[in-house]
């Protein structure tokens, strides 16, 4: 049996790869630190080493930087959803869908520090922040209406997918204001715990 494997990246590739995140890291701690509004495409390009020019052909504008991609790890959550075992509670199977998530969230620690403070500058950031997490929520929405057979989602749906980002959104909040050998994982599941205590407690 042949093993195929994923040809590797161009230099040219690589070179564009490189120049992203360069100029994303760039626009990142200039919004953190000095704040959007404060901060020039101009700013955002010298401090990645590029010309101005070559930062509008990565991104038409300067929020852009920070929103020009897809939300892998909640389409990556709305997958390990869909898996769970058919007599799972949806809260438990959203629960392990997120949780399942936080390795590759922890990995981008300071990234998510500096992208929540960033749009904590600027309430075009913070629209478009809202913006995406309404995306997201949708993404989830509609894998939760998959899961029992519907052919949209319904009002329940909507809400719980909204619920999810509630609780995805306190665990994320107290992680990053915590120890950074804290766990990401333990703190979505504590959100999710104290949910259901309040459920409970009805």
């Amino acid at each position: 049996m042949s093993e195929t494997t994923s040809p590797a990246p161009s230099r040219r590739d690589e070179q564009k790869r490189r120049t992203t995140i360069a100029l994303r890291e760039a626009a990142l701690q200039l919004f953190a630190t000095r704040g959007f509004d404060a901060t020039t495409t101009e700013e955002i390009a010298e401090r990645a080493g590029v010309a101005v020019r070559t930062f509008f052909r990565y991104f038409p504008t300067k929020e852009s930087v920070l929103f020009s991609s897809e939300t892998t790890w909640v389409r990556a959550a709305a997958d390990v959803y869909l898996a769970q075992p058919e007599g799972v509670r949806d809260l438990d199977a959203l629960c392990e869908a997120v949780v399942s998530a936080a390795p590759r969230l922890a990995r981008a620690r300071e990234t998510l520090f500096l992208y929540k403070r960033a749009i904590t500058t600027s309430l075009v950031l913070q629209g478009r922040a809202q913006e995406g997490q309404r995306m997201d929520s949708a993404l989830v929405a509609g894998a939760i209406a998959t899961r029992h057979g519907l052919a949209r989602p319904d009002a329940r749906c909507h809400l719980l997918a909204d619920v999810v980002f509630v609780i995805y959104g306190r665990a994320l909040d107290s992680w990053l204001e915590g120890s950074a050998s804290a766990d990401l994982g333990t703190a979505i599941r504590r959100e999710f715990a104290l949910l259901e205590s309040v459920l409970a407690a009805e």
